[in-house]
């Protein structure tokens, strides 16, 4: 009977093998599954630096899923810069990847862009100087964001076939002393990205947490001290010039006292 207990041990050892196979490629997933945790981009890049953000959904302009701006889009800074505004964007666009491409076309920049499920990509280091404000003073002392946001109701439907549902609608908005039409608004996950990102960069570089006021409101209209480059904060590009309207009804005191 030795041919029946060698053919009982052929299977028992391949029993044996298959078991170890099995638990090397357990082992191996799992550590994957480590790895890619410890690889989550829960940071942003100032001056080569990783600086902490308190957002999952981070994505650097050096990943491989990254969106990163030509050369000609930005200028290098000659020294570490030191940004005293960050400037708000809406980019009348459909997706942050359609942003990117528009950027790239016109050779302009920010630093970053806000998708419809509240990804933060960030296109470029936070010490390059965007072409993002229509003022260079401005461009040299802050740093870019464009929210994702068609801004036109005929929209509404493509994003609900996307699968993002619908958007706010934003209505009784003022700016430079008009009130605009209903326009489509920014889902509450932007927001609460938004609010992220703009404390790690108040971390990062001290940008003070307060917007141009009137009052007690928040200005809608041109602030003389943003033009000429002295305020020291967080404005919505309709704060630079009347030819802009981005971001109306964008309440940055509200978020700023939330984060602050």
């Amino acid at each position: 009977m030795k041919w029946y207990d060698s053919i009982c041990n052929f299977f028992a050892q391949l029993k044996q093998d298959s078991s170890h196979f099995r638990r090397s490629e357990t082992e191996k997933e799992a550590n994957q599954v480590f790895l890619d945790a410890e690889n989550d981009k829960n940071f942003i890049i100032c001056n080569g630096n990783e600086i902490p953000i308190d957002w999952d959904d981070v994505i650097t302009f050096n990943s491989t899923e990254g969106f990163t701006l030509p050369k000609n889009c930005y200028r290098k800074a000659k020294n570490e810069r030191k940004p005293t505004m960050l400037v708000a964007h809406w980019d009348v666009c459909l997706s942050s990847k359609s942003c990117f491409n528009v950027l790239k076309k016109r050779g302009i920049s920010v630093h970053f862009c806000i998708d419809n499920d509240g990804t933060i990509y960030q296109l470029m280091d936070c010490n390059d100087i965007g072409f993002h404000a229509g003022n260079w003073k401005i461009n040299t002392k802050s740093i870019g964001v464009e929210i994702s946001n068609a801004y036109y109701p005929k929209y509404q439907q493509l994003y609900r076939t996307k699968g993002f549902g619908s958007r706010p609608m934003w209505r009784n908005a003022e700016v430079h002393g008009k009130k605009l039409k209903p326009f489509l608004g920014f889902y509450d996950v932007q927001i609460d990205a938004f609010k992220a990102l703009t404390k790690a960069l108040h971390k990062a570089y001290n940008i003070p947490l307060v917007a141009p006021m009137k009052g007690d409101s928040l200005l809608t209209g041109v602030d003389t001290e943003v033009q000429k480059g002295t305020f020291n904060g967080v404005i919505n590009h309709y704060h630079i010039t009347r030819r802009k309207i981005d971001c109306a009804g964008l309440k940055l005191d509200k978020i700023l006292k939330e984060i602050a």
